[in-house]
């Protein structure tokens, strides 16, 4: 497994992450409470997972390294890849600043936090899009084998400095939210997340 499908492995499981979200925020717009648990898991997914595992090894690797070998080319479109790392960041914490109101029941937190997860949603959909149709390929044709072999030594290394398990955890946590998610709504939920996958033509 390359480096580059490690990646795209990292993706499917956010994309399962994000429809959860996504239907989280329907719930939300009918003015239905979703379980705050669900918004605390979704804080700690993407503080550990998607920003100290999975944008790390974008950031400083991959985007630094097609960067150099496209000669500067591309560096506009790099920094906007980062551009939406950092929005994105800006949206969990007010996500985490909503969550505190929600939780006392308060109707103005409750507003922004189904505004900001929908936001949030939105944006890291069109973000993993762009990277998987976009920048994955053009990494695919620029860099040899023997150059993405290095980019998975650098990967293992990242890896093993965080714990080896970022994976695994990231997915017990989905699994969680999931769980979350049938107890409060049942086949509600279920009706709804088999018809977005349907849709989306992905699988869990």
């Amino acid at each position: 497994m390359t480096a580059l499908d490690r990646l795209k492995d990292d993706h499917k499981l956010i994309k399962r992450y994000l429809d959860n979200l996504f239907i989280a925020h329907d719930f939300l717009v009918e003015r239905e409470a979703v379980p705050a648990s669900v918004f605390e898991k979704t804080l700690d997914f993407s503080k550990n997972f998607m920003n100290k595992y999975h944008h790390f090894r974008e950031e400083y690797v991959l985007f630094l390294k097609l960067a150099e070998k496209k000669g500067g080319t591309i560096d506009p479109q790099i920094v906007s890849l980062r551009d939406q790392h950092e929005r994105s960041r800006e949206l969990v914490s007010r996500i985490k600043e909503a969550l505190k109101g929600y939780k006392s029941n308060d109707e103005v937190a409750f507003s922004r936090l189904a505004e900001n997860v929908g936001y949030y949603v939105s944006l890291e959909r069109q973000h993993v899009n762009r990277e998987n149709h976009v920048f994955y390929p053009m990494a695919e044709e620029a860099f040899s084998d023997d150059e993405m072999a290095e980019f998975d030594a650098e990967f293992d290394k990242i890896e093993k400095k965080q714990g080896g398990d970022s994976f695994d955890k990231a997915v017990k946590l989905v699994e969680s939210i999931e769980a979350d998610m049938k107890q409060k709504f049942g086949a509600v939920y279920r009706d709804r997340y088999d018809k977005l996958v349907s849709e989306r033509g992905h699988k869990k």
